[in-house]
């Protein structure tokens, strides 16, 4: 077994396709953490000051777990300085769309609960670190970055969850070393030893020769706080021809040290698409600026950045169906192909498309859909006894996105050339390249078996799938679960069948009676256990990801770090709604 990258979560060494550092030998020196997310290891990292308050009043919280609750939060002018605009932006589409509210039975756009921002009952929790020496191109002076995402969650007496909102803390990293290399900054992710428990790596982290040391985590290294939640769901009633709608505001903030606040900052590479589009002469200084070969080149690689007078403080990301939605392609809403060509020698720019595709792979949305896990890339582990609102049914099997997964190989090759090279190369492929001429999917258990083609509209709202041709799913006893009652694409299912080498039998959500239940305030898991079918549903893990617009839930009788997959909102933590 060849050396391998750190990552800490939940998934057994069998199943990782980057094993854990835990099965090297005790004698081989310690591979570089690149992602940590196992409950223990976080939590005593918590409590060891890298809770969410510290972002807030610059201390730890005073209880013992290092959590504070978000009425906490709320009297502190930092957190308020996030929380009052992200509100001001809710409010803006109730104001807009009179269909949208909080609540199940009264509004059918259902709309995030803005309260849960300052109530008692909720607080944000550490489910990711991670090691981001490769954004050293975006940092100046700085090797990289590191992360912390946290994601808001509850507990009340009737029921606890998760709920679709992260924040993630972009902390620049250490400087380089006096060769200009950073050789140093990569070892200081480096583990004392190869094989460490949880706990004792969540202090590891914290400690003084830590990543997460205390110097590195003051406020004069935050580069920008970001904030990534769901701001409104359509279920599958609403739109049938989709299997539901959902809108996800992205946001951005930078720390104002004399004010000891946020303030509301541009999304990296993300276009203020209105304000283009009403400036001719705008538009065309962006385009040249991005025609220039350094910025070509720099498009090339994904190191590209664009000046903030072109950019867009809020921006907004759909779901189902990811880069085939126009909203989600801003460039493409400003600039026809014909304007752009392909660029010889590129890697990635080999035709005007590709141009375009490259630009919106940048972009915030462009980014949160593509692969990934309902507009999120890093939602944390559920693990029972171990995270703080484990419910049963309400579990993820696989706590990051697809795309994470496949960048893991790439992050770890550019820390391992850090500690010889001093400018390792920063290139990253497409996270979803142009679509190509695949061979068709076999319609066995959980593939598509109502094809659409979307008719596309930079107002998401108008956008309409179209219906192709049926497929037949394989199997005398298999049935196609439909798009309109929540199933985006179709699903081909049937009865539970052990014999099934790529089935798993898991619940599937009767869908009406389901939120009914929810409506009339019954805990979870008793409308959980009242209103499920069995059935067939696709075997998945971090290597064997489910396709688009599913996510990879737990499932009983499976083991640690396998699941099946299912409808994103038919897990009650991916939803904004039902919540009480």
């Amino acid at each position: 077994m060849g050396c391998v990258p750190l990552i800490r979560h939940h998934l057994p060494t069998a199943l990782l396709a980057l094993t854990l550092a835990s099965a090297a030998p005790m004698a081989q020196a310690a591979e570089p953490v690149l992602l940590v997310t196992s409950p223990a290891a976080l939590q005593a990292a918590e409590k060891s000051g890298a809770g969410f308050a510290r972002w807030m009043n610059g201390e730890s919280a005073p209880s013992a777990d290092g959590v504070a609750t978000n009425d906490a939060l709320t009297r502190t002018p930092a957190w308020r300085s996030i929380a009052e605009p992200l509100g001001a932006s809710l409010a803006g589409i109730q104001r807009r769309d009179k269909q949208a509210g909080v609540g199940i039975s009264r509004y059918p756009h259902r709309l995030f609960d803005a309260r849960w921002l300052a109530s008692p009952d909720a607080f944000f929790e550490l489910v990711g670190v991670a090691n981001r020496m490769d954004r050293r191109p975006f940092q100046d002076g700085a090797c990289g970055e590191t992360r912390l995402v946290y994601r808001l969650a509850y507990r009340t007496a009737a029921m606890q969850s998760r709920l679709p909102m992260t924040v993630n803390v972009e902390l620049r990293g250490d400087a380089p070393d006096a060769d200009g290399s950073c050789a140093t900054a990569a070892k200081r992710w480096q583990p004392p030893q190869a094989a460490m428990g949880d706990e004792v790596l969540g202090r590891w982290l914290t400690s003084a020769d830590g990543p997460l040391a205390p110097k590195r985590l003051e406020h004069a290294r935050i580069a920008q706080v970001t904030t990534n939640l769901q701001s409104v769901r359509w279920p599958s009633a609403v739109r049938p021809d989709l299997g539901g709608h959902a809108e996800y505001m992205l946001r951005a903030f930078r720390w104002n040290a004399r004010a000891g606040r946020f303030d509301v900052a541009p999304l990296e590479n993300t276009p203020d698409v209105a304000k283009l589009k009403a400036s001719a002469a705008l538009r065309k200084e962006l385009q040249q600026w991005l025609q220039q070969p350094a910025n070509l080149r720099a498009l090339d690689e994904a190191t590209l950045q664009i000046p903030d007078r072109f950019l867009a403080t809020e921006a907004i990301s759909v779901a189902p169906r990811g880069l085939e939605r126009l909203a989600n392609r801003t460039f493409e809403q400003i600039f026809p192909a014909g304007e752009w060509k392909a660029v010889p020698g590129s890697r990635t720019l080999q035709s005007p498309q590709a141009v375009l595709r490259r630009l919106d792979d940048l972009s915030c949305m462009g980014c949160h859909q593509s692969r990934a896990v309902a507009g999120f890339h890093l939602l944390g582990v559920d693990r029972r006894g171990a995270s703080r609102t484990f419910t049963t049914g309400n579990a993820l099997a696989v706590p990051h996105s697809p795309h994470v997964q496949d960048e893991l190989a790439r992050r770890e090759s550019y820390v391992r050339a850090a500690l010889t090279t001093p400018r390792p190369d920063p290139f990253r492929p497409l996270a979803e390249p142009l679509a190509t001429d695949a061979p068709a999917e076999r319609a066995t258990v959980g593939a598509r078996c109502e094809p659409t083609r979307i008719t596309q509209s930079a107002n998401a709202w108008l956008d309409r799938a179209e219906k192709l041709p049926r497929i037949s799913c394989e199997g005398a006893a298999s049935v196609c679960e439909k798009t309109s009652v929540g199933f985006p694409g179709g699903m081909c299912s049937g009865p539970c069948d052990p014999k099934d080498p790529n089935g798993t039998c898991g619940g599937i959500a009767i869908l009406s009676d389901f939120n009914s239940c929810l409506a009339a305030k019954k805990p979870f898991g008793e409308c959980l256990a009242k209103h499920t079918r069995p059935g067939n549903l696709r075997t998945c893990s971090a290597q064997q990801a489910c396709r688009d617009d599913y996510i990879c839930a737990q499932a009983e009788g499976r083991p640690e770090g396998q699941g099946a997959c299912i409808p994103p909102y038919f897990l009650f933590q991916m939803r904004v709604d039902g919540h009480s």
